[in-house]
């Protein structure tokens, strides 16, 4: 077995990137239809606050969170494959803001719901969203953060 091999190096991977720009691009086209589909079923549905009204638009709910996680969790993956970052990317506050934007992104649908006086489909959606966001901070986030240490992106210029 040669050295590359055994080791590979990190600059090899265009074709993991590749891919995985192409699962970001899905998720986020799947994300935005996802997010319309619900604004216009809770706007136009006749009924909606029948149960299985409910129940369609918090699966749909369910699907939207996910695939921010996901997302999330795919802008996370890159960093743990390139040895030379650009230096403002090695900044962690850049990422926590880019955190905090797809949370509120996902607390939107929660604010629909009570806009339309969803009130119980809005604290179920809201539980369920807390879930994925204390999932999200504790999976995505701490590995940012522990790579952040390990390679002591700090904000030294």
């Amino acid at each position: 077995m040669t050295e590359e091999q055994k080791s590979p190096r990190r600059d090899t991977y265009p074709d993991y990137f590749n891919l995985n720009r192409t699962i970001m691009s899905v998720l986020s086209l799947f994300a935005g239809f996802l997010f319309t589909s619900i604004t216009l079923l809770v706007a136009w549905f006749p009924n909606r606050t029948e149960f299985a009204s409910q129940v369609t638009i918090l699966f749909m709910a369910l699907i939207f969170y996910m695939s921010l996680y996901v997302l999330l969790d795919n802008l996370e993956m890159g960093f743990h494959y390139i040895d030379k970052i650009p230096p403002m990317t090695l900044k962690v506050r850049p990422f926590l803001w880019l955190l905090v934007i797809f949370y509120l992104f996902g607390t939107a649908t929660i604010l629909l719901f009570l806009l339309y006086g969803l009130v119980v489909l809005s604290v179920v959606s809201g539980t369920i969203w807390a879930m994925i966001v204390f999932i999200s901070l504790w999976t995505t986030g701490r590995r940012f953060y522990e790579q952040s240490v390990a390679r002591d992106w700090s904000e030294k210029d």
